[in-house]
């Protein structure tokens, strides 16, 4: 842009327009406005026109060689239609339209002059500064209000005007002289932070706008002024908050609350770019943030009257550490003092003279609640209601106490172990909920055994807390099953045997007995491990149900046979074959089994009649003798082994002399054949009896001895009767291991190990035991039915070593490490240490559990340094006298002084106070002024009151 050109229109050529005329009867009519976003509208055709097409046209003339001018017509692009909104360029210009029918004629409307733009434009308005007078550095102004119309009528869009932009400021002195502003040609100006130092400070802003080929220039705006004086007047005023970096000019905080929030108004008021300048805001954003710091805590002060006395101490320590945080500068908003004087009343020092006393009482009263026999404590309440009465009452009378000296109560340890032993006591008694008489007694034993198990883990302490009638509840529970126990014994003994069975039973009474072993057999399993430990025979018993289930299966068989014998018109050879397979199932059956089958007589007496048909052989003589010979081995029990195996023999070899024919007439010869495979068994059977004889190492021979025993047990009944000699002879004869366990002689004497919750042998007895049972076999190791009491036993050996390590590497050097390992033992496991031990270790608890004096004197000497949040006089030379004697204490007696932090706070406020001091320079130059000013402006109150005491001179 020509800016030297800026407020000169620019020129708008006029070109004379000559329409074409044409005739009446050939002209399309239009109707409309001439004038800019106005429409013409094609409003009547010729007659007889059919017109398919339209195009607008500018009518325009062009300069030819010759210099004449000639008419030309210019479409105008997209104007093809019946209607025409005049556009923009129209302006000034004339124009036409054609029309074009469907057989090719054309029809023109008569030229039409649109109307010139006349444009006018308002006197722009500004906008964005944070005052209606002024306008600060750093503000942006913008162009809000102008607007640009048509004089002749033309309805104009925002989207056909464009606007340009040129801001001046004033030059020197003379009215109304402006010149422009470099660069400045846009909707908006910022103001530079710099432009009243380049002289820019009075500005104005002149707008051009274009519609078309037509052009208006804005009458200049309203003067607008750059000024700093808002912000500069409230950076004054808030300058005018301080009397000094260290002190508000206050006298009155309410009138000063009121004054900063008036400004913090103000202040939000401005503009962003405007709060820049004001450089020193942080002091009235402090000044806010104070104000509401001492009215919250005036607040606090206020309601102290509605805290209760247990929060009360704490609700007012709160309150002082919070007015101790206060800076100088904070604490100038406290007129006169006034929080702080109300807070000095609330303070209460404690009285030291009632309070050390009490201390003293209840030091002497956690002691008593311990006795000590045989190296040994326990409570002096004799049951945890007396003892939790007692804990309660010391418990609330330390919490009477101030909080200063409720940390001077020494042997907390004793009531908080106190506390613990009682909870553990109650969780003990709990436990007893699960134990009911209407319990089966197997489940009365298993919640016995885990109660005992708690029991067993309480200290001596704890379980002489525990009422006597809980112990009684226990033992009873655990021997719920005695009465079974024995019961199911008695019944078991009543039905085995050793080689017959003596229930002796009948058709009527086998399912009785049946079901008498099921029951035997389900309450032995219903029974606990160590219950069922107890019971003798059951393996005699489960044989006993194997051998009901065989002999009845036999029993049956026969039932059968005789109801087939009875049966008229059954073939021999099948009666015969139904007597020979019962018999020789039965001649399997062990001498006990055969004792369960009741119709094994009625059976043996009915043997079955045999016909022999045809030729009656030269030898049947000899055979019915050898016939009558072999009947004789249906009762083998006449026999001995040698006596039927030379008959066995003899009839061997008799029957094979027999002719074919006479060999029908021996009609029992199964029974030559079983006693022949009794013959064999016997002899298998005695192979083993020879290996168990000949072998000579004791305990090897008792597993072979084991081995024939199980064998013999299986053995068919005539089996038995014929092994049985050398089977006695072999037991008889067994080789005596002198270093065999003895299993009863360990069970007696682990059950008598433990009595009253104390072990009556040592820990090396213990030991031995432990070895003797880790040296049986598994199957041995089975018949301990004591083993629960060794395996609590040992383990308690492992606690009582364990603690012996510790008490032989600490107790010189750290009893109370050796006391509190001490304390965790059980009752069983403190019986395991040695009593000169137990006695050393309760003189080192009795000796730990003394007073210490000097502690106590120390901490009233600690608590005197302050009276009502303020430190003495002389604090300096009090707190080297305190820290020497609290230098000379036992480490245990520093522990004691639960105060000491006190101590330490007093001497890191000396030093602090000594720091600050340093800083102070009586000819110091300016600098070295205000250091010592922002420092000592840091101290707290108590602080800036012990500097004025110690150095008073700094501060006249």
């Amino acid at each position: 842009m020509n800016k030297k050109l800026f407020l000169t229109a620019a020129a708008i050529p006029v070109a004379l327009i000559v329409p074409t005329v044409a005739s009446a009867a050939e002209t399309v009519t239009v109707t409309g406005q001439n004038i800019v976003n106005e429409t013409l509208t094609v409003h009547q055709l010729p007659n007889n026109a059919i017109v398919n097409a339209y195009q607008w046209y500018y009518l325009e003339k062009v300069a030819s060689e010759d210099g004449s001018k000639t008419s030309t017509n210019k479409p105008i692009a997209g104007a093809t239609s019946a209607s025409l909104k005049v556009p923009v360029e129209a302006a000034g210009k004339t124009i036409f339209v054609e029309a074009t029918t469907t057989d090719g004629k054309k029809y023109q409307s008569e030229p039409r002059t649109i109307n010139q733009l006349d444009l006018a434009i308002t006197t722009p308005t500004l906008e964005g500064f944070s005052t209606s007078d002024f306008v600060a550095p750093g503000e942006t102004v913008k162009v809000a209000g102008v607007t640009v119309t048509d004089k002749a009528g033309a309805k104009l869009t925002s989207g056909q005007i464009t606007y340009s932009y040129q801001w001046f400021y004033q030059l020197g002195e003379g009215e109304n002289s402006f010149t422009i502003i470099e660069g400045a040609s846009g909707s908006t100006y910022t103001i530079p932070k710099d432009a009243i130092e380049k002289g820019i400070k009075d500005i104005i802003v002149k707008v051009k706008a274009q519609v078309g080929t037509s052009f208006v220039e804005s009458p200049r705006s309203e003067v607008i002024s750059i000024s700093k004086e808002p912000t500069d007047t409230l950076a004054n005023d808030i300058k005018n908050l301080l009397v000094n970096d260290n002190k508000y000019n206050v006298s009155d905080i309410k009138s000063f609350e009121e004054k900063i929030k008036a400004l913090e108004s103000k202040y939000q008021a401005l503009s962003e770019p405007a709060k820049g300048n004001v450089s020193n805001y942080a002091v009235l954003k402090r000044a806010l943030a104070d104000v509401d710091l001492i009215n919250k805590l005036n607040e606090k002060v206020d309601k102290v009257g509605g805290i209760s006395d247990k929060d009360l101490p704490a609700y007012i320590k709160e309150i002082e550490a919070a007015y101790d945080k206060f800076d100088l500068l904070q604490r100038s908003l406290d007129v006169n003092d006034a929080l702080y004087t109300s807070i000095k009343n609330l303070l209460n020092e404690p009285n030291d003279l009632e309070e050390i006393k009490e201390v003293r009482r209840l030091n002497l009263a956690i002691v008593n609640l311990l006795s000590y026999s045989n190296g040994i404590s326990q409570y002096v309440p004799s049951d945890k209601d007396s003892l939790q009465g007692v804990v309660n009452t010391i418990e609330a009378d330390i919490a009477k106490l101030s909080q200063n000296y409720r940390g001077a109560v020494q042997n907390l340890t004793i009531l908080n172990e106190a506390k613990a032993d009682i909870k553990k006591v109650e969780q003990f008694i709990k436990s007893f909920d699960k134990l009911s008489s209407n319990n089966t007694p197997n489940k009365q034993v298993t919640v016995a055994k885990s109660i005992r198990s708690t029991y067993e883990k309480l200290t001596y302490k704890q379980l002489k807390l525990v009422p006597d009638k809980y112990g009684q509840l226990l033992t009873a529970a655990e021997s719920a099953e005695e009465s079974q126990i024995a019961t199911l014994n008695n019944d078991i003994d009543s039905y085995i045997g050793d080689d017959i069975y003596p229930i002796n039973p009948s058709a009527s009474s086998w399912q009785s007995h049946v079901n008498n072993v099921a029951r035997m057999v389900k309450e032995y399993k219903s029974l606990t491990k160590a219950s069922a430990a107890q019971i003798e025979g059951y393996d005699s018993l489960v044989t006993l149900q194997k051998d009901l289930k065989t002999a009845e299966k036999v029993i049956k068989d026969m039932d059968a046979y005789q109801k087939l014998s009875g049966v008229t018109g059954v073939t021999e050879s099948k009666l015969n074959s139904s007597y020979t397979n019962t018999l020789k199932a039965y001649n399997k059956l062990t001498s006990l089994q055969q004792s369960l089958v009741y119709n094994a007589q009625e059976f043996l007496l009915n043997t079955p009649k045999v016909s022999v048909d045809g030729k009656v052989p030269a030898d049947k003589a000899a055979a019915e003798a050898l016939k009558a010979d072999i009947a004789k081995f249906a009762d083998v029990t006449k026999f001995t082994f040698n006596q039927l195996e030379k008959a066995v023999d003899t009839a061997a070899q008799s029957y094979k002399k027999l002719s074919s024919g006479a060999r029908k007439y021996v009609t029992n010869n199964y029974l030559l054949t079983a006693a022949q495979k009794d013959i064999t068994g016997v002899k298998s059977f005695y192979k083993k009896i020879q290996t168990a004889k000949e072998e000579t190492d004791a305990a090897k021979q008792a597993k072979k001895i084991e081995s024939v025993q199980k064998a013999y047990a299986k053995l068919p009944a005539n089996q038995q009767h014929l092994a049985k000699e050398q089977y006695e002879a072999l037991l008889k004869n067994q080789i005596i291991d002198e270093n065999a366990p003895n299993i009863k002689q360990l069970n007696d004497e682990l059950a008598t190990i433990v009595s009253n919750d104390q072990y009556l042998v040592s820990i090396d007895k213990i030991n031995t035991l432990s070895k003797q049972y880790s040296s049986l076999s598994s199957s041995d190791k089975k018949l301990i039915t004591n083993y629960d009491i060794l395996k609590a036993a040992i383990a308690d050996v492992k606690k009582a070593e364990s603690f012996m390590k510790t008490y032989e590497k600490s107790f010189n050097s750290n009893p109370s490490t050796v006391i509190k390992a001490f304390e965790k033992l059980t009752s069983k496991q403190v019986s395991l240490i040695p009593s000169d031990i137990q006695k050393w270790i309760s003189e080192k608890q009795q000796g730990q559990q003394q007073t210490n004096e000097q502690a106590l004197t120390l901490i009233e000497s600690i608590n005197s340094l302050l009276v009502n949040g303020e430190y003495i006089a002389g604090l300096e030379d009090k707190v080297k006298d305190i820290r020497t004697k609290y230098d000379a204490l036992s480490a245990q007696d520093k522990k004691i002084v639960k105060n000491y932090s006190k101590l330490t706070q007093a001497e890191s406020d000396l030093k602090k106070v000594a720091d600050v001091h340093a800083l102070y320079k009586v000819d110091g130059d300016e600098a070295a002024q205000k250091a010592w000013q922002s420092a000592y402006g840091k101290l707290s109150k108590k602080l800036e009151l012990l500097y004025k005491n110690m150095y008073p001179q700094d501060t006249k």
